[in-house]
């Protein structure tokens, strides 16, 4: 095998494991709040 594509093959899996390794850490946040409770925006003073 040539060295361009002993290169190519590395660089592949190094980029397809990075992904995987940030899709498997990446925590998503929780919602804060009450997402059940619908409030009204405060009224403005001077629109």
């Amino acid at each position: 095998m040539s060295k361009s594509i002993i290169l190519k093959v590395i660089v592949a899996i190094a980029i397809i494991g990075g992904a995987i390794f940030v899709i498997i850490k990446d925590e998503p946040a929780v919602p804060s709040g009450d997402i059940n409770s619908i409030q009204p925006l405060p009224k403005q003073d001077n629109p």
